[in-house]
């Protein structure tokens, strides 16, 4: 498997040791060696474990912090039945209520899995727990039969039209982008710190992390 499907046996097994970060971390480096890389999450199409697209890995969504299977399984139920998730908001429509939690919804924004919907991490956080709330007291009128409720009215009580619902903002710095991203994916994905300096890095070194780690347990 390895040999013939890299790109399988890299995300198998960064699934079976997505609980420890530093085996994950050491996993990950060694597939970029491979020329395999790890893709940041993606609404569209991630599941809950690693996933092979192709040539390269898809981060598996249920390794986000505060997001478990549940969640994940709730997202691809809506994403099948109800169509691709067209901006945030659309998300925010089409989810159930069980994902429709301040901290998952964050997370999901700090880990990158909205990247592909038009609008920086930094807009989406600033406007995450106003738009969650709406939501929720949207579906709580529902359930008590107000069916007159207006979803899109409720952000028109921020000042926002409704046909534009996400500030243009500027993206984090790349530092504190990758920070957020590291605590909520415990990976560096999308980027990484010392992205540049592989080559100079590898000159002083005698070996991989990787191979001390085999030499040790010969």
């Amino acid at each position: 498997l390895k040999a013939h499907y890299p790109a399988e046996y890299m995300a198998s097994l960064l699934t079976s040791g997505s609980d420890q970060k530093d085996k994950s971390a050491i996993d990950l480096n060694e597939g970029r060696r491979m020329g395999i890389y790890v893709l940041p999450p993606k609404l569209s199409d991630s599941i809950a474990t690693y996933s092979a697209v192709g040539e390269h890995i898809r981060f598996a969504l249920a390794a986000i912090r505060n997001v478990g299977v549940g969640v994940v399984q709730a997202i691809r139920e809506a994403r099948e039945s109800r169509g691709a998730f067209e901006s945030f908001h659309d998300f925010i429509k089409k989810v159930p209520s069980t994902v429709l939690n301040k901290r998952t919804i964050e997370s999901l924004i700090k880990g990158g899995a909205f990247d592909g919907l038009g609008h920086t991490r930094r807009a989406l956080y600033d406007i995450h727990e106003s738009v969650v709330e709406s939501a929720s007291r949207e579906r709580r009128a529902e359930e008590h039969g107000d069916v007159g409720f207006d979803f899109d009215s409720l952000f028109e009580e921020a000042g926002e039209p409704s046909t534009d619902l996400v500030p243009d903002r500027p993206e984090w710095s790349r530092k504190e982008l990758l920070s957020l991203e590291r605590d909520m994916l415990g990976l560096y994905v999308s980027d990484h710190p010392l992205a540049g300096l592989e080559v100079t890095l590898a000159s002083e070194a005698e070996m991989t992390i990787a191979e001390l780690l085999a030499s040790e347990r010969e």
